[in-house]
């Protein structure tokens, strides 16, 4: 199962390197194509693990001025 990120970026937000860096520490991967990250379970999640995932993630991106969209994917 994996989870999927597409990023918009704001030319008075921040870079996407401050943001590539806060995805690596949640332990997303860059991805190229319709997706800019990638997150690989390692087992089967549950919704309450996804849900705790994207809160993570959306509590590290707040005020870096970037617009998300999450697909999570079997």
């Amino acid at each position: 199962m994996r989870t999927y990120v597409r990023m918009i970026f704001q030319s008075e937000g921040s870079s996407p390197r401050d943001v590539l860096r806060v995805m690596r520490d949640l332990k997303f991967e860059e991805s190229m194509g319709i997706h800019d990250f990638v997150f690989k379970w390692t087992k089967q999640p549950t919704i309450d693990e996804v849900l705790d995932l994207v809160t993570a993630m959306h509590g590290r991106l707040k005020g870096l001025g970037v617009n998300y969209e999450v697909t999570t994917i079997a």
